[in-house]
């Protein structure tokens, strides 16, 4: 009775929490103009690219070091660290707002500390088994900017990308403050500081969690650059809703976030392919049910997916890959085998990279084509990895295979439908 209550509580938990993250983009999507949210896209890519450089690895190395599997670091060393973060990413933003006028780049700049906090907190609770906890901070920052978002609407306000900047500054001031308290508390309490230690733990699995966003992200990344802001706006409103699948992962993964660390290798690929498994039913499902769920998902994606059926339907099957790269980094972490294979992950992003632009150039700047290269990048950066840890000494064949034959055959599907 005790389990079944707890997860109930849990799963009405990871409902609530990401209901809001899932809801807010969408709300974001419908409330702002085209280009403020084209924008503020845009800058949470840049930002969330930019926390992964600055963390330097050490929210990663975090369970590590909580749970024992190391030696090396503190966790005084891993909050330190993210207060230096927030100084030098404040002083940038106001530099970007008031010396280069850069609104875009301002907001990045603070998206930037407040990605890398939450993501910092949201590993604590979670290794701590409060996943509850950790759901409710991961979609603080985009359930703070929707709510904004309806004042800003309902009360006719202009310059909305000010306001939303200010609203960015007041939660980072709030997550600061919260980290600052237990830094001290931690000193009091006589904790070595090991900065040093922390930074030689975190700075491989920072590399690892670089290459992966680069290529995650680089949708978002690549088209605000070459496509401008509409472009963007029409890309990520396919690719919010789309990527729908992926709370799938995420519900399993949180509730198992410290058997992934504790449990033995056998016992973790099942849990493993047990996530892959249930995205792919979620991804059939959303795929097959989409057209029902219009009025909840908002006007912007309903015409997005009409007009374009082939681009959003590639963007949910890429749901599969996000998943399968995101597990095997995290199997990475746990062997402590990410220098090994962090050489051919590069590799194979510099190769999936210049092979997406050749496509984009090839057959020139739209929504497709930009959808087309990106599943080019993942599939392709997806065979490195798995190359890596291969040579590594990992296997998870269970794993590797569903992932490859269920995005072809899924792929395929789709192009033979929408031709």
């Amino acid at each position: 009775m005790n389990k079944l209550l707890r997860l109930l509580i849990y799963l009405a938990s990871f409902g609530l929490a990401r209901g809001a993250l899932f809801i807010s983009p969408i709300l974001l999507s419908n409330l702002l103009p085209a280009p403020t949210y084209g924008a503020i896209e845009w800058s949470h890519a840049a930002g969330s690219f930019s926390a992964s450089i600055l963390s330097f690895g050490t929210a990663a190395a975090l369970p590590l070091v909580r749970l024992k599997q190391t030696h090396e670091g503190s966790l005084s060393g891993i909050l330190m660290h993210h207060l230096l973060i927030i100084i030098c990413c404040v002083i940038a933003s106001f530099v970007f707002f008031f010396v280069f006028n850069s609104t875009e780049f301002s907001i990045a700049a603070l998206i930037a500390p407040v990605v890398s906090l939450q993501n910092l907190w949201s590993v604590t609770l979670k290794t701590q088994g409060r996943g509850e906890a950790s759901l409710a901070l991961d979609a603080g920052l985009f359930a703070l900017l929707a709510i904004a978002a309806i004042i800003l609407y309902a009360t006719h306000v202009t310059k909305t990308h000010l306001w939303l900047m200010f609203t960015i500054l007041v939660y980072l001031f709030g997550l600061s403050f919260f980290t600052l308290f237990h830094f001290l508390e931690r000193r009091r309490s006589g904790e070595r500081l090991a900065y040093v230690a922390i930074l030689k733990l975190g700075w491989p699995l920072m590399i690892s969690a670089l290459v992966t966003i680069a290529v995650t992200t680089s949708g978002r990344l690549v088209i605000g650059i070459l496509g401008g802001p509409l472009l963007t706006a029409d890309y990520s409103t396919l690719a919010r809703v789309a990527a729908l699948p992926i709370v799938a992962h995420q519900v399993i993964l949180v509730a198992k976030f410290r058997d992934i660390y504790t449990l033995a290798d056998k016992d973790v690929e099942k849990i493993v392919s047990v996530v892959l498994g249930t995205i792919v039913a979620a991804i059939i499902l959303f795929w097959l049910l989409n057209a029902k769920f219009n009025w909840m998902l908002g006007p912007a994606f309903a015409k997005g997916f009409s007009a374009s059926a082939l681009a959003a339907t590639l963007i949910l099957i890429q749901s599969v890959l996000w998943s399968a790269i995101s597990l095997n980094d995290l199997i990475c972490t746990r062997k402590q085998k990410i220098l090994q294979v962090l050489p051919w992950s590069t590799l194979s992003l510099l190769t999936a990279v210049t092979i997406g632009i050749f496509v984009v150039r090839a057959y020139g700047i739209s929504l497709i084509h930009f959808v087309l290269a990106h599943c080019v990048i993942m599939i392709v950066f997806y065979f490195g990895q798995v190359m890596g840890m291969y040579i590594a000494g990992i296997r998870l064949w269970r794993a590797w295979l569903l992932t490859l034959v269920s995005f072809v055959m899924l792929s395929l599907s789709a192009c033979l439908i929408y031709r």
